[in-house]
């Protein structure tokens, strides 16, 4: 009776798993395409209205920092959405408004300068209004 090789079936296996596996060890990342064409649209925004820009300023008796964060309670009080507060400066949009609040030491009192931009004039006026009375 022959004798039967044990290690000729194991360097076979052996073989095709390094085989198998190096094949799966290749790059899967895909090529770029080398026939697209990279083109460039020239695209022309109209301006649907002419912004309104209404703005303030007054001095107070309180740090900059007190009116920053008062700044950013009256815009929430006025519903405005995204307020942010960045130092002393405060802005945030109501609609298609937005408004900003500058608050700068001068003299050593307060200087704050308000600001509000957006296409319908009474809204943007309004808005002033109510962010002035309430500085």
């Amino acid at each position: 009776m022959a004798e039967y090789d044990k290690e000729s079936p194991v360097k076979y296996l052996t073989l095709a798993l390094i085989i198998l596996l190096s094949g799966c060890a290749t790059s899967l990342e895909k090529e770029p395409d080398t026939n697209a064409i990279a083109k460039t649209k020239l695209i022309t925004v109209k301006k649907e209205y002419t912004p309104q820009l209404w703005s303030h300023h007054k001095l107070l008796k309180e740090s900059p920092a007190l009116c920053a964060a008062k700044g950013v309670s009256i815009l929430n009080s006025l519903g405005f959405k995204s307020v942010v507060k960045n130092g002393n400066y405060v802005y945030g949009n109501f609609s298609n408004n937005r408004a900003a609040i500058k608050c700068v030491t001068v003299n050593n009192q307060t200087f704050v300068y308000t600001a509000v931009a957006g296409a319908d004039v009474k809204l943007v006026e309004k808005l002033r209004n109510e962010i002035s009375w309430k500085l």
